[in-house]
């Protein structure tokens, strides 16, 4: 659990998600893909998702972490890697309890297999108290690869009294069960655009849009974790 005193640190840094658009051009899109698929490092979550972490000094992505510095100020990349998934991410923050002062998440769409348009969706509701998944009432056990499953959210910040409108669960939500939603409000979504950058912060609360919905099968990104 961090302290009133870390939390507080943390929050002076929040800021609403927004998207950089033309963050990567279309050569670096190809290399950090081609980059991807030639890797023998891949790991498989018990999950689902493919992950391929980068090693601190590769260098890859340096150029990237130097165009954030004029948008997010000055920071350290905690983590970094690629994700491939073929089904949506459910409810959780991108946190660390090695790092009591994580600061900004940035998520580069690299990869869309379909015609459709996935999204990212960001709520109003936060975690400061480590990396989790949220499944409010769910009473089985659930299996994650490294967030902890919370199935009650006494301790999430700014809990919301306001049923949430049909017309995003239906757009966007049908992955997640109604009951999971119970308490959480959408600020924010943004469009997967390839060679943009979404940038929001780590311990807010977030999903993917249910991109099956869409016609997608598959997306690829490169997601940086950072401290302050």
């Amino acid at each position: 659990m961090r302290t009133d005193e870390q939390i507080a640190e943390i929050k002076k840094h929040h800021s609403k998600p927004t998207q950089a658009l033309n963050l990567l051009n279309q050569q670096k899109v190809d290399f950090l893909l081609d980059y991807y698929n030639s890797s023998k490092d891949v790991i498989e979550k018990n999950t689902g998702p493919k992950v391929l972490y980068i090693k601190p000094g590769e260098g890859i992505i340096d150029d990237i972490l130097e165009k954030l510095v004029p948008i997010i100020g000055n920071f350290n990349v905690r983590s970094a890697h690629f994700f491939d998934v073929e089904r949506p991410h459910v409810l959780h923050n991108d946190d660390s309890t090695d790092y009591p002062t994580s600061y900004k998440a940035i998520t580069l769409p690299l990869y869309i297999d379909g015609k459709g348009i996935p999204r990212l969706v960001f709520f109003d509701q936060y975690f400061y108290h480590g990396p989790v998944k949220l499944f409010n009432g769910r009473k089985k056990e659930t299996q994650t690869y490294y967030n902890t499953a919370i199935t009650e959210y006494s301790d999430v910040e700014n809990l919301s009294n306001n049923r949430m409108p049909d017309w995003i669960r239906q757009r966007l939500l049908t992955h997640l069960k109604d009951r999971w939603l119970e308490g959480l409000s959408v600020q924010d979504y943004f469009s997967w655009t390839i060679g943009s950058g979404i940038i929001f912060d780590s311990l807010q609360i977030h999903c993917a849009s249910n991109f099956l919905d869409e016609g997608v099968k598959r997306k690829i990104g490169l997601s940086i974790f950072t401290t302050k």
